[in-house]
């Protein structure tokens, strides 16, 4: 029972690769989510305070993924 079960963990788990590519995705699809609620890809001019927060949300993702990578190469 025990071996059913680790050769059912072994086929269906993602490995690092596939780890570090889903955090990524995911990273890149928050970023896109936020620009595109705060106005970024909208034609009109940006106010500073958006500009700011933009700035602040990319330093935070940046972050994310760094993080991320290397807690899969730790795996």
């Amino acid at each position: 029972m025990n071996h059913q079960i680790s050769v059912y963990i072994q086929h269906n788990m993602l490995g690092k690769f596939e780890i570090l590519i889903a955090i990524l995705i995911m990273v890149l699809l928050f970023y896109f989510v936020i620009s595109f609620g705060a106005g970024f890809f909208s034609k009109g001019e940006q106010k500073p305070e958006i500009k700011k927060y933009l700035k602040s949300v990319n330093i935070l993702l940046i972050i994310i993924a760094i993080v991320g990578a290397i807690l899969v190469l730790f795996m």
